[in-house]
C-alpha cells in the first residue's frame, strides 16, 4: 500500500515538474541557438532550463565566475504561481486516487522534494550552486500553500482574504507613486535601450516581481520599511538610499520622507478587530475561541515573517544585499498592532462594565 501511494504521487510529480519544465527548456535551447556559442554544448541550455525551473520555486543560487560572483536570493514571487499550479493539479489527481488528504499531501511532499534534490544536484556545477540550508524550507512553504485548500480551510480564509486586501493597498499605493514618476520611469527606460525582445523579456522581469513589490509599499507604508542594498534605510521617517539599478520600476521609489503615511499602519489595526469580531461571533466553547485566537495571532505574526522571507535576499553583489523588507520588523508591527487590538477588545469593554457597576452602588 505505501509503495502504490509513493509510486502514484511520484508519477504525479513527474508530470507536474515535465509541464513546466519541458517549455523552460524550449525557450533556453532557442536562445542558446539564437546566441551562436562557439564553445557550449546542448547540455547548456539543459542545465539552464533547470536553474530557472529552481528559480521559479524561489531557490537561491550561489554563482562564482569570471564576470559575477555573489549570492542571488530576491528572486520574483510572481514566478512561483507557474509551479504552484501544477503542484495544485498534481495533487488533485493524487488525491483522487489515494482518497486521504493527509497521505496524499506527505506522499505528494516528499516526492517533488525528492525530484526537486535530484534535479538541483545535477544542474549544481563550479559556476552555479543551490543553497540548501534556504532552498529546501522555501520549498516546503511553497509545497504547503499549493497543497492547501483556502477555501475549506474556515482558520485560515478570513486571515488570508483580509491578507490579500492589505497587499493590494500596497499595489495602489506603489501605481500611485509610479504614475506620478512616470516621467522618470520613461528615461530609464530609454537610457536602458533593451529593443523590442529585451524590452518584453524585462517587462514580463518586472510584472513577475510585482507581488515582492506590492509586499515591499505595503511595509513602507505600514512603517517597517524596506533596504535596497548595503546601508540603505527607506521607511516614512528615514530616507537613506544610495545608488540604485537603472530599472524603470523602481522610478516609483520615495524620494524623501513621508511621516504622515503612517497613519495606513491602522490596517493592521483593522485587520486584527474584523477577525477576533468574527471568531467572537462564531457558535463555540469559550476554550476553543481561545483557542482559535491563539492560531490566528500566531498565523498573523508569523505570516508576513515567512512573505518578508522568500520575497527578500540579495542580488549579487554586496552592495545589493539586502534589498526587501526585513523580517524582523515587519513581524514586529504586526504581532504588537495585534496584541494591542486584542488586549483593547477583551478587557477594554470588562472595564467600563465594572465602572458601570461601581456608579450604580454608589447612587
Amino acid at each position: 500500500m505505501v509503495a502504490r501511494t509513493l509510486w502514484i504521487a511520484l508519477q504525479q510529480v513527474i508530470r507536474s515538474i515535465l509541464i513546466y519544465l519541458f517549455p523552460l527548456s524550449f525557450i533556453a535551447l532557442f536562445a542558446w541557438a539564437t546566441a551562436g556559442s562557439t564553445y557550449g554544448t546542448t547540455s547548456d541550455p539543459m542545465r539552464a532550463a533547470v536553474w530557472l525551473w529552481l528559480g521559479s520555486h524561489l531557490t537561491p543560487f550561489h554563482i562564482t565566475s569570471n564576470e559575477i560572483t555573489g549570492y542571488l536570493s530576491y528572486l520574483p514571487i510572481g514566478a512561483a504561481i507557474f509551479p504552484m499550479l501544477t503542484m495544485r493539479v498534481g495533487f488533485r489527481r493524487v488525491l483522487e486516487v489515494v482518497g486521504n488528504k493527509k497521505i496524499s499531501r506527505a506522499y505528494f511532499i516528499i516526492s517533488y522534494l525528492l525530484v526537486y534534490l535530484l534535479l538541483a544536484f545535477v544542474a549544481s556545477n563550479s559556476q552555479v550552486s543551490v543553497d540548501w540550508l534556504r532552498a529546501v524550507p522555501t520549498l516546503l512553504i511553497i509545497l504547503f500553500i499549493a497543497t492547501t485548500n483556502i477555501n475549506a480551510e474556515v482558520l485560515v480564509k478570513a486571515p488570508f482574504n483580509l491578507f490579500t486586501i492589505m497587499l493590494g493597498v500596497g499595489g495602489l499605493l506603489f501605481s500611485i507613486s509610479l504614475l506620478l514618476n512616470f516621467s522618470i520611469a520613461k528615461n530609464l527606460t530609454i537610457v536602458v535601450q533593451p529593443g523590442i525582445l529585451g524590452g518584453l523579456l524585462l517587462l514580463l522581469l518586472q510584472l513577475l516581481y510585482l507581488p515582492n513589490i506590492m509586499f515591499t509599499s505595503l511595509s513602507y507604508a505600514l512603517g517597517a520599511g524596506f533596504s535596497l542594498g548595503s546601508g540603505t534605510d527607506l521607511t516614512p521617517f528615514i530616507f537613506n538610499l544610495r545608488e540604485i539599478p537603472a530599472i524603470p520600476i523602481l522610478a516609483a521609489l520615495p524620494n524623501s520622507k513621508f511621516p504622515w503615511l503612517i497613519f495606513l499602519t491602522l490596517i493592521v489595526s483593522i485587520y486584527t478587530w474584523i477577525n477576533i469580531y468574527l471568531i467572537d461571533k462564531q457558535k463555540i466553547d469559550a476554550k476553543s475561541k481561545i483557542q482559535i485566537t491563539l492560531r490566528f495571532f500566531i498565523i498573523s505574526t508569523f505570516t508576513p515573517v515567512i512573505f518578508a522571507f522568500i520575497s527578500s535576499g540579495s542580488l549579487l553583489s554586496a552592495n545589493m544585499s539586502p534589498v526587501g523588507v526585513n523580517p524582523i520588523r515587519i513581524g514586529a508591527v504586526f504581532a504588537l498592532q495585534t496584541f494591542v487590538v486584542f488586549i483593547i477588545m477583551k478587557y477594554l469593554p470588562k472595564l467600563f462594565k465594572k465602572k458601570q457597576g461601581k456608579g450604580r452602588l454608589a447612587i
